[in-house]
């Protein structure tokens, strides 16, 4: 009988079985005074056992890495589990709510920002940000206080001049649209407008200038036929 392996199921990429706080780490060396702040980091980690022939890495539920620095110290590590709807299910624990666009629910995997005074764990695809407050504890999907109409991007890029957020997102659902949003200096959207591209295109990234935002049409694209195909490329095709 062959067994399935699955590199990231394994060694360095295996996932992270618990939740840990630690609080005054031991430092060696010197953390600089002016340091201050948290540095946070998130990936994508199974939070059940998972079929090593069909697991793919984009698709582990995300948890978000943390360290906390202040006056020269490391005060505290910890590592959580975004809870989604189904990590919350398989941890025992209550739903944290809010509303889902188009019924997807996913905990975010791929980023984790810093915005107003807030923090969200981003993924692509479609799927709403989740909020967690100032110790990685989830608070909950967020929609920016209602003024987010669908799914939001990983990759959001920060304008130095005025802090808003712009932010290029796609969902399969869309056709060959993708929509660009500016998120202001509250974390409220002040604009979104859809833009149709050359075909539903899978666009993981995004850049703007002084005057303009700079759209990606990428060769990669969402394929619903190689999907119902089971090409094995799962929704995407290249052209």
């Amino acid at each position: 009988m062959t067994v399935a392996v699955n590199p990231y199921l394994q060694g360095n990429f295996a996932p992270v079985l618990e939740e840990v706080t630690e609080t005054d780490l031991r430092v060696q060396g010197h953390i600089p005074d002016v340091l201050c702040g948290r540095y946070l980091r998130n990936g994508p980690n199974p939070a059940s056992p998972q079929e090593p022939s069909t697991y793919h890495w984009f698709s582990g539920d995300g948890m978000v890495h943390g360290i906390r620095l202040r006056d020269g110290r490391a005060e505290w590590y910890r590592n959580r589990w975004v809870r989604s709807d189904a990590v919350s299910n398989v941890l025992g624990e209550s739903a944290r709510g809010g509303a889902t666009e188009h019924f997807m629910d996913f905990g975010p995997n791929t980023n984790v920002i810093g915005h107003a005074g807030r923090t969200f764990a981003l993924v692509e695809g479609g799927t709403r940000p989740y909020e967690l407050d100032a110790e990685l504890e989830t608070v909950g999907r967020c929609d920016f206080d209602g003024t987010l109409e669908g799914g939001y991007t990983a990759h959001p890029k920060r304008d130095p001049l005025t802090g808003e957020l712009y932010a290029v997102s796609y969902f399969f659902g869309w056709g060959d649209d993708v929509e660009v949003t500016v998120l202001d200096s509250s974390a409220h959207v002040r604009s979104a407008r859809r833009v149709t591209m050359g075909g539903p295109v899978s666009v993981h990234d995004t850049a703007f200038t002084q005057r303009w935002v700079v759209l990606l049409d990428l060769p990669v694209t969402f394929s619903m036929d190689a999907l119902a195909e089971g090409s094995g490329r799962a929704t995407c095709s290249t052209r």
